[in-house]
């Protein structure tokens, strides 16, 4: 009886340090796949920042496409964009897009650094249309829903390319005031 009980125990304990070690991978790849291209992101250095051998990847997602997915899928959330309602919506998304803490990965940068590659790019698209545009398109309502999420995705993934791919001074660093109340106003009138 005893015997069982200590099997059980080792059984459990590694059922959470896989879910740990597939947590780990996930998150070490969602800041690799956030700061560099799919093509530059190695999963060498995916698993190094993840504290695990490379072959885990395979085992828990399969391939560097599917972990991509993976990693998107986990930030791609709607509810940050939807959760607090339409009233301070330009307000909170700006605050957002400009004040990010080093911890909080933004699904945006993902997107936009996914595009150089054929495969990565088919993903980002998926699943920005099915985990973000659909959902959008919902909420706005009406007849110009679709054109509307779409604006918004647009001025969003703009933003970024011009902080991170082609960063202009203006948008580097700390985003002044005039900037960031431009943005708060923009996205506002999206949903206004």
């Amino acid at each position: 009886m005893t015997s069982t009980v200590v099997y059980l125990n080792t059984s459990v304990g590694k059922v959470r340090d896989a879910e740990r070690t597939a947590q780990a991978i996930l998150r070490a790849a969602q800041k690799i796949f956030s700061t560099r291209s799919y093509s530059e992101a190695g999963l060498r250095d995916i698993t190094s920042m993840a504290g695990v051998n490379p072959a885990l990847v395979s085992r828990y997602f399969g391939s560097k496409e599917k972990l991509f997915e993976a990693a998107l899928s986990d930030v791609l959330d709607v509810d940050v964009l939807t959760g607090g309602g339409r009233r301070d919506f330009g307000e909170r998304l700006a605050r957002l897009f400009t004040q990010a803490g080093p911890e909080q990965i933004n699904p945006l940068p993902m997107l936009v650094l996914a595009t150089a590659d054929t495969n990565a790019r088919k993903v980002a698209l998926r699943l920005l249309q099915a985990r973000i545009i659909e959902p959008l398109i919902e909420w706005f309502g009406g007849a110009d829903a679709e054109e509307r999420a779409a604006r918004l995705v647009a001025v969003a993934t703009g933003f970024f390319t011009f902080r991170i791919l082609l960063p202009l001074e203006p948008l580097a660093g700390d985003v002044s005031p005039a900037t960031r109340q431009w943005l708060a106003e923009t996205l506002q009138a999206i949903v206004d």
